[in-house]
């Protein structure tokens, strides 16, 4: 499906480090429009990206962060998982990005396929996150199998269509964390969970 250390190098370089490059809205967008580029080419499909709503994902991230971020560094771990659902969240709310076409590159019956447009911002986000924690914490991320389960993402963007907070609470479940559903995009009220077995990482490209 998704090959993770493929997609890690193609971000755009920086000399800043990761946590502080993504807060930036020229590294953000220029991450982004590279990401929908990588998938447009293993997926055999072009993407049109929309910078005015891209900036808009992107500034009402910032603030929900910046209002929600703790101060007690002990929790600095857990805000580094947590950040990146919000990211989704706003993404899904006024999607930036449309398909011009249906993608010929993968499996009709793929996440890919089904949501070309939702797979592309949960990845770039997935992606970001990533790198993100190898360069704070020097470790990998993985994800539930959920992410290769076609019914996943059905529920996913059902959801996300009446609520978008559901996006949020689909990403926590991704990296094994089990979502507070009343409020998942309040860190403070998350449910905090140990990964279950079948977590595995990423490692797969799009056939």
């Amino acid at each position: 499906m998704f090959d993770l250390s493929r997609s890690i190098r193609n971000l755009p370089g920086t000399n800043k480090p990761l946590r502080v490059a993504v807060r930036q809205l020229r590294w953000f967008k220029e991450a982004f429009r590279s990401h929908a580029d990588f998938c447009g080419k293993a997926m055999e499909c072009d993407f049109c990206v929309d910078e005015i709503k891209l900036a808009g994902a992107f500034v009402r991230w910032l603030d929900s962060i910046d209002r929600q971020k703790p101060k007690d560094k002990v929790e600095r771990h857990d805000f580094f998982r947590f950040a990146p659902s919000l990211v989704l969240r706003e993404l899904v709310a006024d999607m930036p990005i449309r398909a011009a076409c249906a993608p010929a590159g993968v499996d009709p019956t793929s996440a890919a396929a089904f949501w070309p447009e939702g797979y592309v911002a949960t990845t770039f986000c997935l992606t970001v996150y990533a790198a993100t924690m190898d360069q704070e914490f020097h470790i990998d991320v993985h994800v539930s199998e959920m992410v290769d389960h076609l019914r996943s993402w059905w529920s996913f963007r059902e959801n996300a269509s009446n609520d978008t907070e559901y996006a949020a609470g689909f990403f926590q479940m991704l990296l094994g964390n089990e979502p507070n559903w009343w409020m998942p995009t309040n860190f403070s009220a998350r449910t905090r969970n140990v990964p279950t077995q079948d977590s595995t990482e990423i490692n797969c490209s799009p056939e």
